[in-house]
């Protein structure tokens, strides 16, 4: 599952200049190429909710401007976490 209609519509309900900062927030955090950091690492920076992060690292990824480098166990829950970089430059 990618998205449900109603992460559509709140996302389609922000204004633009808010979308663009969220993700320069986001993308502010990978200050080095080797910067690994899971979404709940982004949402723990940044102070933004887990659920803007995930659609904001969704259209970054589809932008070519984040990539997945992997996957890290969570201590506190166990699960399996990706893990987000800036992509190798071409």
């Amino acid at each position: 599952m990618r998205t449900t209609a109603t992460q559509l519509a709140a996302f389609d309900a922000l204004d633009p200049a808010t979308r663009r900062t969220q993700k320069q927030m986001i993308i502010d955090l990978f200050s080095a190429p080797e910067t690994r950091l899971t979404r709940q690492d982004i949402s723990d920076r940044t102070n933004l909710r887990l659920s803007s992060v995930c659609g904001r690292v969704r259209a970054l990824i589809d932008a070519g401007k984040l990539a997945v480098f992997g996957t890290r166990k969570c201590a506190a829950t166990g699960h399996e976490n990706e893990t987000l970089g800036l992509p190798a430059a071409n």
